[in-house]
């Protein structure tokens, strides 16, 4: 399978995503090897794919050993289902007001956490002659949505009275589990395990149960149950504050055990080019003022594409395979570079805002901790009218 955009001929591209899906289906193999072949994997591909591309991600990790997709609202598993793709798919924010149509009419499995929520989803499959699979929501400590542990029984034999309903799963989410204190998460692990237990001494065998994440997959082994949730590790970057996952590095491919590939680049190019003297101020404000006669280059990304104004006069960026500072305020929809340093700089020029070129690499972990933020909300903030480029191979 070779997905491409042919019909956006690279001229029409100047700043684009390149997402490399064999790289996807490499970190879907690698937590397939770390939480064995008997365990479930739900694969996250909620707010677009982290930005990557539902369709083409959810395609892909279909074809590549993933049971379950696993998104945040009924709209983005709409998108999926009208691709033709066929796999279970778990809407994990739950069902909200006027979801309960298009979870039966497109065949979503839902996270549930009150009855009302539930009556009214048999109502509806019982209208559409369906049944409806759930996942119970368990709140172990995040305090967001869920249910109390000690209700757990309660809710369950009120659901199980519902004939258009089909319990499928049970679940929990983690609070801190990237953070190095472990004290939280294990005490969390410890609740939904004391529960898990209690149900089956009851007679109640909910098919899949579920806690980890990306952090948990990596750190926590006794919070795999019978399957996962894997997320930002599978668009290869890391969960934790201080990097402890894996990463590829720029010298090798990441092909070997346990490593985990960046899946996306974030290219544009030079549309403009022109010297300035010493003592020229740069952009908005003149917040960069050259201290040197310097060669300015101008590349169309910014911040409504997603190049966040809080990078100004921080970031670097990639040219000819070298790094050159982004300077000036960072525009709605431009930002000029330094590239004095370089030789015979042309307008065209590839220009790399994240991942590799050459020996050099700019990270997203790189960007999040200039930004303040997390590798999460750059992936989410890279706008939509940035073209996403599919490749393998």
């Amino acid at each position: 399978m070779s997905v491409s955009t042919p019909s956006l001929p690279k001229e029409s591209l100047p700043t684009y995503s390149e997402i490399d899906l064999n790289a996807f289906s490499h970190n879907l193999q690698q937590v397939r090897l770390k939480v064995g072949r008997h365990r479930k994997i739900i694969a996250v591909v909620k707010a677009d794919a982290y930005g990557h591309g539902a369709v083409e991600i959810a395609r892909t990790a279909s074809v590549n050993g993933a049971d379950m997709l696993g998104v945040s609202t009924v709209d983005e598993g709409g998108e999926i289902r009208k691709a033709g793709i066929g796999s279970p798919i778990l809407v994990l924010s739950g069902c909200l007001k006027g979801d309960k149509e298009g979870i039966v009419s497109y065949n979503l499995n839902s996270v549930v956490y009150l009855y009302e929520t539930v009556l009214s989803l048999s109502k509806e499959a019982e209208k559409a002659g369906k049944v409806v699979s759930v996942h119970i929501k368990v709140d172990t400590g995040m305090e967001r949505i869920g249910i109390q542990p000690d209700k757990v029984r309660e809710f369950i034999r009120a659901v199980n009275s519902l004939p258009h309903i089909k319990i499928e799963g049970i679940l929990t989410h983690f609070a801190a589990s990237y953070e190095l204190d472990k004290s939280f998460t294990e005490q969390q692990i410890k609740i939904f395990k004391d529960l898990i237990d209690e149900l089956r001494q009851d007679g109640y065998q909910i098919p899949l149960v579920h806690a980890s994440n990306s952090a948990a997959i990596v750190n926590y082994p006794d919070s795999y149950f019978n399957a996962v949730r894997p997320g930002i590790i599978l668009y290869g970057s890391t969960p934790f504050d201080s990097p402890s996952t894996p990463i590829a590095p720029p010298s090798k491919g990441g092909d070997e055990e346990g490593v985990f590939k960046p899946v996306m680049r974030w290219i544009t190019e030079i549309i403009h080019l022109h010297t300035v003297p010493k003592g020229t101020g740069i952009s908005y404000g003149r917040r960069f003022v050259t201290e040197r006669d310097s060669i300015i280059a101008t590349i169309p990304a910014g911040y409504a594409d997603g190049y966040s104004r809080s990078l100004s006069n921080r970031a670097q960026v990639l040219v000819r395979g070298m790094r050159v500072p982004q300077v000036g305020t960072i525009c709605m929809d431009m930002c000029m570079i330094d590239v004095t340093a370089l030789r015979d700089v042309i307008i065209g020029d590839e220009v790399v805002l994240m991942g590799r070129q050459g020996y050099e690499e700019i990270r997203v972990e790189e960007l999040a901790s200039l930004a303040g933020t997390i590798p999460y909300e750059i992936f989410c903030s890279i706008g939509r009218r940035v073209k996403r480029v599919y490749k393998e191979g």
